[in-house]
């Protein structure tokens, strides 16, 4: 009976070990993106190509592998990837 609950325990810390074990990155590359709220004062453009515009290049960042970590007052975005 010992060496049965003791096979568990060992199996049980094995198992956590392994779902927990995280191999961080030791480089990481970032990038800022500032988004227009609307084109300039030459061209203001409407409010859903706007959206449509900024969807296509967040997309577009994240095929790229970029992450979103952090966005201020809806126009500054923040990204980072593993260095390849």
């Amino acid at each position: 009976m010992k060496k049965c609950v003791s096979l568990v325990i060992v199996a049980g810390a094995l198992a956590l070990a392994g779902c927990c074990s995280i191999t961080p990155s030791s480089k990481w590359e970032y990038k800022v993106v500032r988004l227009s709220r609307g084109g300039d004062a030459n061209h203001v453009e409407a409010p859903e190509a706007v959206r449509q515009a900024q969807e296509t290049l967040l997309n577009d960042l994240g095929k790229e592998g970029w992450v979103l970590v952090s966005q201020t007052d809806g126009r500054f975005f923040y990204f980072k990837r593993a260095v390849r």
